[in-house]
């Protein structure tokens, strides 16, 4: 019967079926062969999937980071080519340092890719950085939105992980800020190897320097805001995300006046609409990992592992491996909610720390994010800078390797990762 839910899933999925509806199908056919389960049960399942005040952080994050474009991500890209745009390839590493602080805003890899890359990507086009670069560069800095905190995908993970919301938030810096300052490596190679045009940055003097970082000043308090109310107890992560909102909201309208009502109008609509098809896809994925449990799946693919691969190190290469693969076709949270439940007893009975597979898994999702044929983050970069998809080939192996290099490096040295959560506990 499981084999058959399977079968139904990816059947759905084949035929592009969006995935909330291919989960939910996939777990009523289930329910429906099973006599010995009301198939009713599932509503209730699906309702009882997202009755959690945690969950309610999820469309916060969402609302905060779509206000937040409004005044306080020209003034981040800014403050970023003043710290960088000096060097060779400095626009690029400027962009990579400004993915790294609206990620800390946005928590979508997605929305962080479309915003400064709409800034970047045009310039960097212009200055004559080839497209395929710019759009992997933007790409990979973009995706990392889901680990910088805070992160939606975190949001998710924790719940279903039971963890610590703030310790995955403060595990995700380190790991983030690593990977955002190896792509701005990775671009001032590249810029001096293929000798890229090299551009003043306009910052004539210190008063000048000074009125930057003065601007940067308030969109950068936000991830301030958020992990101090959470990690000082003042506050939970959901009603720390309320606060965001609420910052994000009087610096946008109040403060830098770039909001109209109307623009305020459009993104509650927009980021409604994201938050329900997320909470859709948490919701229907519900009864599947219950069916899951039921069926006792985890158990048997945990024994049917351990049975083939004896090495700790191997079943974990495994795990990681089948997560990139899935990251290239599935969606963040389909992957986060399927998966969890499967592999993270898995990789706890190896000793590997909940929090330490957290972050893994959000890079193993940022790996997916930048490769095809899914790779939703490379779309968005290609279609800023008007090319295919194809056309960022080889450029896109580079900052792959980067990903995956610090994937690898949390994998061996998880205290990357777990140090700040450490700290933070003692």
């Amino acid at each position: 019967m499981i084999g058959l839910m399977f079968l139904i899933f990816a059947v759905c999925m084949i035929l592009a079926i969006p995935v909330g509806f291919s989960i939910a199908i996939s777990a009523t056919a289930f329910l429906f062969f099973d006599a010995g389960i009301p198939i009713f049960s599932i509503v209730q399942k699906m309702i009882d999937g997202i009755n959690s005040f945690s969950y309610l952080a999820l469309p916060l994050f969402v609302l905060s980071g779509a206000i937040m474009v409004y005044g306080a991500t020209p003034r981040l890209m800014r403050f970023a080519n003043m710290l960088l745009g000096r060097l060779p390839g400095g626009i690029g590493a400027a962009g990579c340092l400004g993915c790294g602080f609206f990620g800390a805003i946005s928590g979508s890899g997605v929305a962080t890719t479309a915003s400064i890359g709409a800034i970047v990507g045009p310039e960097m086009v212009r200055q004559g950085y080839d497209k395929g670069f710019v759009a992997s560069l933007l790409a990979a800095s973009g995706t990392l939105g889901l680990v910088i905190p805070p992160s939606v995908c975190m949001v998710v993970y924790s719940q279903n992980a039971s963890c610590s919301i703030g310790d995955m938030f403060l595990a995700g810096f380190i790991p983030g800020i690593l990977a955002e300052l190896l792509l701005a490596v990775l671009s001032v190679v590249i810029a001096k190897r293929r000798k890229y045009q090299q551009v003043d940055v306009g910052v004539t003097n210190a008063r000048e320097a000074i009125a930057i970082t003065l601007d940067a000043f308030l969109p950068l308090l936000m991830p301030v805001i958020i992990l101090g109310g959470t990690m000082s107890g003042v506050c939970t992560a959901t009603e720390s995300a309320a606060v965001a909102v609420i910052y994000a909201f009087v610096l946008a309208k109040f403060v830098y006046r770039e909001m109209t009502w109307d623009d305020l109008y459009r993104t509650l609509v927009n980021s409604a609409k994201s938050s329900a098809s997320i909470l859709f896809i948490i919701s229907a994925s519900t009864p599947f990992g219950w069916v899951l449990t039921l069926e006792n799946v985890t158990t048997t693919v945990s024994n049917a592992v351990f049975a083939v691969v004896k090495s700790p190190i191997l079943v974990y290469a495994a795990v990681v491996l089948i997560l990139i693969i899935l990251g290239t076709f599935m969606e963040s949270f389909t992957i986060i909610i399927l998966t969890t439940p499967i592999f993270l007893p898995i990789v706890t009975a190896i000793g590997v720390d909940p929090v330490a597979y957290g972050l893994v898994l959000m890079f193993c999702i940022c790996i997916g994010g930048v490769t095809p044929p899914l790779a939703v983050c490379l779309f968005t970069a290609c279609k800023i800078v008007k090319i295919r998809i194809e056309q960022a080939i080889p450029d896109v192996f580079m900052v792959l390797g980067i990903l995956l290099l610090v994937t690898i490096l949390l994998m061996v040295f998880p205290q990357i990762a777990l140090f700040l959560p450490s700290i933070a506990g003692t």
